[in-house]
């Protein structure tokens, strides 16, 4: 389960990235090569120290819990939905991550007078530009186009909606054979709620005569953990929350320019918070085809954002990557001690910049919180 960010953890992170930065960056010069790099050493402590202190508030916090469902439901629709935020941790972080190769290699034996160093300097500093500009997708918007669409007709005063409360979150795994031989089978995982209509009866199957709709995981920003990540976060803390499930009322636009035949939506609470996702088209031809969503006026003095962010770190999940991360800055401290002889400063240069670049670029990478989400497996006719 997910910890609640807290101020303290946050001001740790922070220190313990700035702390790196400054390592860093004193890594990009080279003094006489051969006297301890106490300029890179004390920089590198002070990260590994916050770091230490950054898990264990993570670890103090208390356990992300559901938002109480309070106040009766809201008549008025929000005219202005927020954005799904940059995560500027994973920014700074990224950045960080990319240039520890070479800050391993010009730290190790640079200036050194080694062909072979100076070499692998080389390569490595062009592998941290490369990535450098590959980063900068992290930068561009963390909603997709649909989903900006869908956010500047709720600013210009009309959506289509229909009230609904949420449901159940649903990991959807569908099984299909890949065509490259016997036995090779693929499967693709789809996140995402089911949302009900509010005057659903107890009896499993009533739903009194609206039909549920499936909102998914939108595809945005960098990658596709955006979506997952926001849908996660708030099938946390919404379960039971009623609210407006809103489409835009360019919809037809997005269908039709859409292979997928998808159609960006959000659910916005009465808490005030905002989902986005997309649904599909069996889920929304009942809503948007047949008229059950009519179009609705947004109040645009009324404003809603994302749920708030959890702590970043898992503890079922990212010790590990934590613990690669601290035998790459280990395996860096004997060279810039200068304790040992320059064919070992190569080999630990290469190993503390590799482990630092593994653990670092697969952070971001692990799965979700499984603890939420109901399985649901479906296979293509052919493996039925």
């Amino acid at each position: 389960m997910s910890h609640v960010s807290t101020p303290l953890a946050r001001t740790l992170g922070a220190a313990a990235l700035l702390s790196a930065a400054v390592a860093w960056g004193a890594a990009a010069f080279q003094y006489d090569p051969y006297d301890p790099r106490v300029d890179i050493l004390v920089p590198l402590a002070l990260a590994a120290a916050f770091v230490v202190g950054w898990l264990l508030a993570c670890r103090a916090a208390p356990l992300v819990k559901p938002l109480p469902v309070t106040g009766p439901p809201r008549e008025a629709i929000p005219g202005r939905l927020g954005i799904v935020r940059r995560d500027w941790g994973l920014v700074a972080t990224a950045y960080l991550v990319v240039w520890t190769p070479f800050v391993a290699a010009n730290s190790a034996y640079g200036g050194r007078g080694s062909g072979l160093g100076a070499v692998y300097c080389g390569l490595t500093f062009l592998l941290g530009a490369v990535l450098s500009v590959c980063n900068l997708a992290l930068l561009q918007s963390w909603l997709g186009r649909e989903q900006r669409m869908l956010k500047e007709d709720a600013a210009a005063g009309g959506v289509h909606a229909v009230r609904v409360r949420f449901g159940t979150p649903v990991l959807e795994t569908y099984r299909y054979p890949t065509g490259r031989g016997v036995g090779k089978i693929a499967a693709s995982a789809t996140y995402g709620v089911e949302l009900v209509g509010e005057d659903e009866g107890e009896d499993e199957g009533d739903t009194g005569g609206q039909p549920a709709v499936r909102l998914q995981a939108m595809k945005a920003g960098h990658s596709s953990a955006v979506g997952d990540k926001h849908l996660a976060q708030a099938a946390a803390q919404l379960a039971g929350h009623g609210g407006w499930l809103c489409w835009p009322t360019r919809w037809r636009d997005i269908a039709g320019t859409n292979k997928e035949r998808t159609v960006s939506a959000a659910f916005v609470s009465d808490s005030g918070h905002v989902v986005w996702g997309v649904t599909r088209e069996e889920d929304y031809e009942h809503f948007l085809r047949d008229g059950a969503a009519p179009p609705r006026d947004t109040d645009p003095a009324l404003a809603v954002a994302p749920v708030p962010r959890p702590a970043r770190y898992l503890p079922n999940v990212h010790a590990s990557h934590l613990r690669i991360a601290a035998f790459g800055a280990l395996f860096a401290v004997p060279f810039l001690l200068d304790v040992v002889p320059d064919g070992a400063a190569l080999l630990l240069g290469v190993a503390s910049g590799a482990l630092g670049l593994f653990a670092g670029m697969t952070l971001d990478s692990v799965p979700r919180d499984q603890e939420l989400w109901t399985v649901r497996t479906t296979s293509h006719p052919s493996l039925q």
